[in-house]
């Protein structure tokens, strides 16, 4: 099996060491020179410990026919290398990293009816929503009634982020810095409104009104602070979803809480440093978890083995997790909320 990955970055490193413990020939594919060194000399060895000879590292696209390609650069350019790639048959399915593309209504509008007939071929780098925790979670929510309460936090600093890019001083030297470019907490973090939004389509539920609060750094260009609050169309009653995210929390909280009138279910990322995801069901009699340990390697390992399935003819379960009308979705939304400009019932 052969893949190409776009972008040498942070991503690009993790989806490659991904593939090759699957044992896919890989090829690298970044226009800064200076990129695929870094990925060679620092990033690479630093994180697998040494740096595997067999991934080929290039400025342009091979022609070589693959069966994955990976798109793992700047989200305001991951359109048109997508788009070029169908264009020229370059692959059998495609993988963009989240966030799908930029906040921009429009754009995603062009972008979802330059993909009709795509859909079954394009997926989205939201690892999470394929992690054992949360399938765990979307498990036991099958044909649940009686949701009290649903909310979810994707509160993180994003010191980590250039703590693992470390030739970028700040959010002001990449997408990161601006909302527009798909930077900004609301699309960087969008793991778990992603998440949200599958939770609410297990359970049937329809987002009837948005209110929301932005803040925005100094600078104006990005959103440092995001609450959402959705009411739900849930029979006779409204039920009440939110939505949290910054780029500011040091004490991390990455987690969905779904509350029923007799039971909680709650998955929690990244728990005890990194370390694990966690399961939990409490009922008034007792308390159990489901504990995954990992390292950040894991998380990409979950997505990549998922596409490894779909592409040898399997048909894994929750595959639609992946599938790019969420990514679209998820943008759109972003877009909506970015914009003010949230209009429900077209």
């Amino acid at each position: 099996m052969k893949a190409r990955v776009f972008g040498a970055g942070s991503i690009g490193n993790h989806i490659t060491y991904a593939l090759k413990s699957i044992k896919y020939d890989v090829e690298v594919v970044d226009v800064d020179d200076a990129a695929l060194l870094r990925m060679k000399s620092q990033i690479y060895p630093s994180r697998y410990k040494k740096w595997d000879e067999s991934i080929n590292l290039l400025s342009k696209p091979s022609k070589d026919f693959v069966d994955l390609e990976i798109i793992g650069t700047p989200p305001d350019t991951h359109a048109e290398i997508l788009l070029e790639g169908i264009k020229a048959n370059r692959a059998r399915a495609w993988l963009v990293e989240k966030p799908f593309t930029y906040p921009d209504i429009k754009h995603i509008n062009d972008l979802k009816n330059h993909l009709k007939g795509f859909e079954d071929r394009v997926y989205v780098g939201y690892n999470h929503s394929v992690a054992p925790a949360f399938l765990d979670l979307l498990k036991e929510l099958k044909n649940k009634k009686n949701i009290t309460k649903i909310y979810c936090n994707w509160l993180e600093h994003w010191g980590g982020i250039f703590k693992a890019h470390p030739w970028l001083s700040g959010p002001e030297d990449s997408y990161l810095g601006f909302s527009k470019r798909g930077g900004g907490s609301l699309m960087e973090h969008s793991h778990g409104f992603h998440m949200l939004l599958i939770v609410m389509n297990q359970l049937d539920l329809k987002i009837n009104k948005t209110n929301f609060c932005i803040n925005q750094d100094l600078s104006n260009t990005y959103d440092k602070y995001v609450n959402i609050v959705f009411t739900l169309e849930n029979g006779s009653e409204n039920l009440i979803a939110t939505y949290t995210t910054d780029v500011l929390t040091k004490d991390v909280s990455k987690k969905i809480v779904v509350e029923t009138d007799k039971e909680l279910f709650s998955v929690e990322f990244g728990a005890n440093n990194g370390s694990c995801d966690v399961f939990q069901k409490k009922t008034e009699n007792q308390d159990s978890y489901k504990i995954y340990k990992k390292t950040r390697p894991d998380d990409f390992k979950y997505e990549v083995a998922v596409l490894d399935d779909i592409l040898n003819g399997g048909s894994p379960e929750f595959k639609e997790n992946l599938s790019c009308l969420w990514g679209l979705e998820v943008s759109n939304l972003c877009s909506q909320i970015l914009t003010n400009n949230i209009n429900y019932g077209k």
